[in-house]
């Protein structure tokens, strides 16, 4: 009979966490994607939409969505920004109701790098579909 030592059993334990650690990521990974489909559904309801999103190696991320009716005024924005799974969308409210036009005097003044780069991201996927 071959005995595993105290050390092997430790090994075990780790390798048995790490794992169930992955598949945990993965499955709330599959919520978030799931949620952020379920915003674009319903933005579409309400106008054309872009999507910008920007990736930070070691910093937060950005994602953010804007609905525009015909005229080109924003009638829906969310944002989401974090660096877990855990993140969410949140109301946009600082850009809702500006026009496509208008909203660089909000960029201006946007500090958060991330953030500024998913929203510009989001305007130009906007100005290709006009």
């Amino acid at each position: 009979m071959n005995k595993c030592s105290g050390e092997d059993l430790m090994t075990l334990k780790i390798l048995g966490i790490i794992a169930i650690l992955w598949v945990l990521q993965g499955v709330l990974t599959y919520f978030q994607v799931r949620n952020l489909q379920n915003k674009i559904r319903e933005l579409k309801k309400k106008g054309r939409v872009g999507l910008g999103s920007s990736k930070g190696r070691f910093s937060p991320g950005s994602i953010v969505l804007i609905a525009v009716d015909d005229d080109g005024k924003i009638v829906e924005a969310y944002r989401m920004s974090g660096m877990t799974v855990f993140a969410r969308f949140r109301e946009f409210d600082e850009i809702k109701g500006l026009y496509l036009q208008e909203v660089s005097y909000y960029l201006s003044s946007e500090k958060s790098g991330s953030l500024k780069k998913a929203l510009e991201n989001a305007l130009e996927m906007l100005k290709e579909k006009n």
